[in-house]
């Protein structure tokens, strides 16, 4: 056995083009396989986080008539307000949250109008729990304007023509169903990775919300809440639903079910892209070691007459391909996690498509991430493809007749 791995290691080194191309191969294929990986990945994590951030949050509590009929008049009361907040204040998971009027409606300019989701939020408290303010593309978050500012998307603005400083009309129900219509002027614009989001929400104060249905006190319809770690979302949410009366928390994954599919099947889904990558590099080992096979007939030919039995020159070839990729598996990994770290930390611009990836949900600044299994994945099954992709050559040289291999040329 000793022997027969010393000739395959010279072998290898003998042929320094040859094996340069199947060492190379693994390289690239280790190293394409990882970044198309982690690119994918950091593009659903990013949507993931920035729904979260701007939308969502971990946890979101409403009345029980709320969730069954959304209405202004479906807030809670002030006996669900206080138990709410007993909870949530003994709770060392949540770190932040917010409680927000909301209310269906519309927005109107001379250009148009558009269906809108009213949000009535405390700036000050709203901005520990969403990443609203931080995604302002113009203007300011609750700062500047003192008379009735909102904040609105950036598509909305664009279906509107709505600038900073400019006023649009936003009308709905009051506590009383008599419509209500006030002039509201845009304070900041912001931009999330949803384009839905952006074009039917708007975030007004909890003051002017509550000014305008004509009430001593905010109604309050939502609270939004943001946990230590995400992953305790669903349990955290049953055990507050447990402690409060005629209201349910649910989680990120209820309130979004499509964001939840796709966070579960994507791993899969990854896991098709990195299959097809190695699949495919597999070829590309199998054409190069036929090749050899090929160009050492009259050597393998020699070996069998000699008395090296076809068995040996069967391990022989496979150790040969195991050598190539256990030696270039380092480097691609090496090269993987370099590239990974770097554009991690810098991102990359996809601009030129931006419109496209903003429809679908992506920020066009991507950083690319993924998890440290993935480089222990991918080296299993790039050895694996390497060790599947040597048997069909070294199964070729097993048919060469000895003594036609030894005449060949």
């Amino acid at each position: 056995m000793n022997t027969i791995i010393k000739i395959a290691w010279r072998n290898v080194w003998r042929n320094k083009l040859r094996s340069g191309v199947v060492f190379t191969s693994v390289v690239l294929g280790i190293w394409a396989g990882l970044f198309v990986l982690a690119i994918s990945y950091g593009m659903l994590e990013q949507q993931k986080r920035g729904m979260l951030e701007s939308q969502l949050s971990h946890i979101q509590i409403h009345s029980n008539n709320y969730l069954e009929d959304v209405k202004l008049n479906h807030q809670f009361s002030d006996s669900q307000l206080n138990q709410i907040e007993t909870v949530l204040s003994k709770n060392k998971d949540i770190v932040n949250y917010s409680k927000r009027s909301i209310s269906e409606g519309t927005g109107t300019t001379a250009h148009g109008f558009s269906n809108l989701k009213v949000i009535g939020v405390t700036p000050e408290i709203e901005k520990q729990v969403t990443s609203i303010h931080s995604r302002l593309i113009e203007g300011t978050y609750f700062t500047k304007y003192k008379n009735r500012p909102v904040i609105i998307g950036r598509q909305l603005a664009e279906e509107l023509h709505l600038e900073i400083g400019k006023t649009m009309n936003i009308s709905f129900q009051d506590k009383d169903r008599n419509f209500i219509q006030a002039g509201f002027k845009v304070e900041g614009i912001f931009g999330t990775p949803s384009q839905s989001f952006d074009k039917s929400n708007v975030f007004i104060k909890t003051e002017d919300f509550t000014e305008l249905i004509a009430s001593q006190t905010p109604y309050i319809h939502e609270y939004a809440i943001n946990l230590n770690e995400v992953e305790k979302s669903t349990k955290i949410a049953r055990l507050i639903t447990k402690k409060i009366k005629g209201s349910t928390a649910q989680n990120w994954a209820i309130i979004a079910p499509e964001l939840s599919f796709m966070n579960e099947t994507s791993e899969a889904s990854l896991m098709i892209i990195l299959v097809i990558i190695v699949f495919a590099l597999t070829f590309g080992i199998v054409n190069t070691m036929l090749m050899a096979i090929l160009e050492r007939k009259r050597e393998l030919g020699m070996m069998l007459c000699v008395g090296m039995n076809k068995q040996k020159v069967f391990l022989m070839i496979v150790i040969e391909t195991l050598f190539l990729a256990i030696a270039a598996a380092p480097i691609g990994l090496l090269i993987s996690w370099g590239s990974i770290t770097y554009f991690g930390n810098v991102g990359i611009d996809l601009d030129s498509v931006g419109d496209a990836l903003y429809k679908a949900g992506h920020d066009s600044m991507v950083f690319p991430e993924i998890e440290s299994s993935a480089y222990i994945n991918i080296t299993v099954m790039i050895i694996t493809a390497s060790l599947l992709a040597s048997i069909i050559p070294a199964r070729k040289a097993l048919k060469y007749n000895p003594a036609e291999a030894v005449r060949a040329v």
